[in-house]
């Protein structure tokens, strides 16, 4: 009966240990605050995104950001989706928990941002917000046509040493619009320049 009891005592002692690290292994692995990740192109910007949303670009098959806009490829897009979700049932039809960005990024053309917010139909709203502590605009505009015909479609428009980039929310109707803007918040024009064509 004593060796019983001494054997239990060792195991405790043993096991117990091993039970408590484990334990504090999966509380630290709880705390972790949720990871992102960099797309960094090599056309001199970056952006960060959350781990596990997918990241579609062509961008990177172009040489430079003029030859990349002549074949509509100065485009990326970061989404909270897979292509495959089931959830997904049409080309039209996204959850509201869902969130894709659209994002066109054009070479130096010395332009504002005034002007390239003038060059924009159909404005309702105008409102302020930052990229890297730079100047940016929040800009609803009314959809005229198609499935969501008569809601209003929010971008952010961006202009930093002449080059500028436009970043749209869709669906129109997502419920995911703040994490929209953390994410067009972080990106920055790296300043690697271009080779000359």
């Amino acid at each position: 009966m004593r060796n019983l009891k001494y054997r239990l005592i060792l195991g405790a002692v043993i096991i117990l240990p091993a039970v408590l690290c484990l334990a504090a292994g999966e509380d630290e692995s709880a705390k972790k605050p949720p990871q992102n990740e960099t797309y960094k192109s090599k056309h001199g910007f970056s952006i960060e995104y959350p781990e596990g949303w997918e990241l579609v670009t062509y961008m990177e098959e172009y040489k430079t950001l003029k030859e990349a806009e002549k074949d509509a490829g100065n485009y990326f897009s970061i989404q909270s989706y897979k292509d495959d979700d089931p959830r997904i049932r049409s080309y039209h039809y996204f959850p509201a928990d869902t969130l894709k960005i659209e994002a066109w990024v054009y070479p130096d053309y010395g332009g504002k941002l005034a002007e390239l917010i003038t060059q924009t139909k159909d404005i309702t709203r105008i409102d302020d917000f930052t990229i890297g502590g730079k100047k940016a605009k929040k800009v609803w505009q009314k959809v005229g046509e198609g499935v969501d015909a008569g809601d209003e479609l929010y971008s952010i428009y961006f202009v930093d040493a002449g080059k500028r980039t436009i970043f749209t929310c869709y669906p129109v109707y997502s419920s995911l619009t703040n994490k929209f803007e953390e994410i067009v918040g972080s990106f920055r024009f790296t300043g690697t320049p271009e080779k000359k064509e």
